[in-house]
């Protein structure tokens, strides 16, 4: 009896503590699985930008992403980096030399007693404020460095902007593509039951389905083209293996009416990348003056103790030695920084007349789009789309037959397709004139 009870007992038990592992278990064994295997877990875990990729994004959160994780952006972060490092190189003062000299040391003796001993401190004196003009050469690159880091974000900006307009556009044209598509597949079935009562022939019931089969194709083209680019923007922001749905927002369809002269005076005042070209030149004349400036030679002053053994002499020593430029006088480093300023010089022209053109260029590219925008959204479109409602209900009413029900909605689709493309055309000219011009273009 009591055997009985003890087995019972135990069984109990084991029952009691196979339960609490098997609670232990279903706790902690995602976390076994997150450690003996990484991010392949059974179960699919949920992504840390869960709330990127299950939601459409804005601009403003485009470009806020592209500024944090564009590698370029980063990269001339860190030449900024590099340049703070090299300024404070600059400023460090050359180390002085320890010596200790042991002469004449007899040869049947080991040690310094028999010995002449020197003890001595040798400091290297930087004459002809050559310091100076190289702490200025180092402060001049940093400053460089930093416009060109200004340059990097806008261009990461402007590209992040042509990016998202493209994927704005893209949406709309898939829109489109469907629309058509209904209104194809509409045609279609009208034709085929107007075919099945014995109204129209047969071929009207093909002709509908191959223009169905063409809208389902502009389906297709329009999907490929709208996944095209959302990687190429995923690709500036610096996220090309992120999941972006598509975007928010709609394309500047009434921009203003620019000023050149404003928008040249704007890139004059502002623009880093000239800011840049012109420090160019002052560091080429900077560093030339250095160079000339090198000819005049430092001085090593030297201080020291020595001890004459063998006489129980202590003594001191003083030194001072001076370079002779006799035959190198630096002349070849003095030709090249004097070419490396006129070509710095020229460079910098050369920048102007590129980015004033590239202005101009896109200055005018933007007006002839901005017409053509006004007139396909106030005179094209309106028309077209009234056409095609007056057509439709005509041919309903059998007033018009097939072919003129066909070509009004081509007309309508291409005439949509044509206007996206134009306000394309239109916000990326827009997003160069600002980076150029650093400025913001505004709606009406």
């Amino acid at each position: 009896m009591d055997l009985h009870f003890d087995f019972k007992h135990h069984l109990q038990k084991a029952g009691f503590i196979f339960f609490i592992m098997l609670v232990y278990v279903s706790i902690f064994l995602p976390s076994f699985w997150l450690l003996a295997f990484g991010k392949d877990l059974p179960v699919k875990a949920r992504d840390k930008d869960d709330q990127l990729s299950n939601k459409k994004i804005s601009l403003e959160e485009a470009i806020r992403i592209a500024i944090e994780k564009n590698p370029f952006l980063q990269s001339t972060r860190d030449q900024v980096e590099a340049a703070l490092g090299s300024l404070r190189q600059s400023k460090l003062y050359p180390n002085p030399v320890l010596q200790f000299l042991a002469e004449e040391i007899p040869d049947n003796e080991i040690g310094l007693n028999q010995s002449q001993n020197l003890v001595a401190v040798t400091q290297p004196i930087i004459t002809g404020g050559k310091r100076g003009l190289g702490i200025r050469v180092s402060e001049k690159g940093k400053e460089k460095n930093e416009f060109e880091r200004e340059v990097a974000f806008l261009s990461v900006v402007a590209d992040t902007k042509k990016a998202f307009y493209m994927v704005v556009g893209d949406q709309e044209g898939l829109t489109i593509a469907k629309e058509t598509e209904e209104i194809a597949k509409g045609i279609y079935g009208s034709e085929k039951l107007r075919f099945d009562a014995g109204e129209v022939a047969i071929t009207n019931v093909l002709r509908a389905e191959v223009e169905w089969s063409k809208a389902r194709n502009l389906v297709s083209q329009a999907e490929g083209n709208l996944q095209n680019s959302i990687k190429e923007l995923q690709t500036v922001m610096g996220i090309p293996d992120e999941i972006v749905h598509g975007v928010t927002g709609m394309l500047l369809s009434r921009p203003v009416e620019l000023s050149l002269s404003e928008l040249e005076l704007k890139m004059n005042n502002n623009q880093p990348f000239l800011k840049a070209s012109k420090k160019n030149i002052e560091i080429a004349e900077t560093q030339l003056s250095l160079e000339k400036r090198r000819v005049i030679p430092d001085i090593n002053v030297s201080a020291g103790y020595k001890r004459l053994s063998l006489d129980n002499i202590d003594t001191v020593q003083v030194g001072v030695e001076i370079p002779a430029p006799f035959f190198n006088r630096n002349q070849g480093n003095i030709q090249r920084n004097k070419a490396l300023s006129k070509k710095a010089k020229n460079e910098n022209q050369s920048v102007y007349n590129e980015l004033l053109f590239q202005l101009r260029k896109n200055f005018n590219s933007y007006n002839v789009e901005r017409k053509r925008t006004i007139e396909y959204r106030d005179k094209i479109l309106p028309k077209a789309e009234e056409s095609l409602k007056l057509i439709t209900r005509g041919y309903r009413e059998g007033e018009f037959d097939y072919i003129d029900l066909l070509d009004a909605q081509r007309t309508w689709a291409e005439t949509r397709i044509s206007y996206i493309a134009s306000l394309k055309s239109l916000n990326l000219f827009i997003a160069d004139i600002e980076r150029l011009a650093v400025t913001k273009i505004r709606e009406q």
